[in-house]
């Protein structure tokens, strides 16, 4: 890409910085970089949040092919056969170690599926997901049959004429041992398009109890914005839940992060995180602790409660005990719904925003949401293991 377009988006960071110093008391200036803005959290310390773009040329949508004719359960189970066998996944590397049952738990979603999902279900689940590439589609397929809690506030969002976005997808990868993350970045780079940013805070995570992750993203040239979240466990933490999760599920997503806006008089609003809470405990479901209030709308997220999976193999939960730290329990945390709220651009800013991958913002397109600030943030990363194992105990 030219020279001119990194520059078309260190100015669009700063011009997006200015505004939001200009119109919220609640954002800070970072004297050190115009591109990034600062944040004051409860205890006193101060997060900064880089609001440059990441940088990537649009890409096909490609599961359109695969999923736009989706009316009912048996429909969407042979296009996701269609898709998955249509490129490259996890299973064609040499470097995987999952347990046999890692087949066997898929295998047993599709069974319950194809007698307890709705064929509305089934629709709904086609109608989103052709809007994706066929990795993300097939993993989001995969995550959906695999919880109530995703179908019900699919459904929600329909009564409620919200629209439904896509935030991201969490690959729980194994082991460094193995560098199961690293092969798998491999993988999304060259077979699927995918791209890590160019902001040096986003290419890379490590933290301290055990765990590393790679961000990638991607913008398809219908608008839609994927972001992956590739983690894994660190090579020398065996009891880490992390490569104990891929073994026994494989590269299943350890969660599927949705995010709803609405449209008011042409603009397109972020939904709050209160308003899906309270829809949700309408509905009888129960969320735990929210988190990232501090940012102001910019990135905040809830979780419902995990799907739990009772049908592992004894053989596994006892090799899991054997290693400790209660793995034969935190093993069944099957999935997580995360629900995420981020503030969205004005659509001026959003134009803009759109205009820097060559395409159209339209306000009205389900597809377009132009948030300002598209990363993840590493403390709300942490939370969302802590809160995955703490559902335990």
């Amino acid at each position: 890409m030219s020279k001119n377009r990194y520059q078309a988006e260190n100015e669009f960071a700063k011009d997006l910085v200015a505004t939001l110093l200009s119109t919220n008391h609640g954002y800070y200036q970072n004297l050190n970089d115009d591109q990034k803005i600062l944040l004051k959290k409860p205890d006193g310390n101060y997060i900064t949040l880089n609001l440059t773009p990441f940088h990537t040329q649009p890409q096909t949508a490609t599961a359109n092919q695969y999923f736009n004719n989706t009316y009912d359960i048996d429909d969407l189970l042979a296009n996701y056969n269609a898709a998955r066998e249509s490129i490259k996944f996890e299973d064609s590397l040499e470097e995987i170690h999952v347990h046999t049952y890692a087949k066997t738990y898929l295998e047993k979603l599709f069974e319950y599926a194809q007698k307890s999902v709705s064929n509305k279900d089934a629709q709904r689940i086609g109608n989103w997901v052709k809007n994706f590439d066929v990795y993300v589609a097939v993993k989001c397929v995969e995550s959906l049959l695999s919880s109530k809690v995703d179908l019900v506030f699919l459904e929600i969002a329909e009564t409620l004429n919200w629209c439904v976005h896509f935030d991201h997808l969490a690959i729980r990868c194994g082991s460094a041992r193995y560098h199961h993350a690293e092969a798998v970045v491999k993988l999304l780079t060259q077979h699927h398009g995918y791209t890590p940013s160019q902001v040096k805070e986003e290419k890379f995570y490590q933290f301290a109890d055990g765990w590393n992750a790679y961000l990638l993203y991607k913008m398809l040239d219908n608008g839609q914005i994927l972001r992956l979240f590739i983690d894994q466990s660190d090579a020398n933490y065996p009891k880490q839940i992390i490569q104990h999760w891929n073994y026994v599920y494989g590269f299943t997503a350890h969660h599927l992060a949705i995010r709803t806006t609405k449209l008011i008089d042409n603009q397109r609003i972020s939904v709050s995180l209160n308003e899906t809470i309270a829809e949700l405990q309408k509905k009888g479901i129960e969320v735990m602790t929210p988190t990232g209030l501090y940012t102001l709308g910019l990135l905040q997220q809830v979780f419902a409660r995990p799907e739990i999976d009772n049908n592992i193999p004894l053989e596994l939960t006892q090799f899991l005990s054997e290693i400790g730290n209660d793995l034969e329990k935190t093993i069944r945390n099957a999935k997580l719904l995360e629900l995420v709220s981020r503030r969205e651009m004005d659509n001026d800013f959003a134009k803009r925003f759109y205009s820097l991958y060559g395409l159209d913002f339209n306000a009205c397109s389900p597809l377009h949401t132009a948030a300002i600030y598209n990363y993840f943030l590493p403390t709300q990363a942490a939370h969302v293991i802590k809160t995955s194992l703490n559902v335990f105990q």
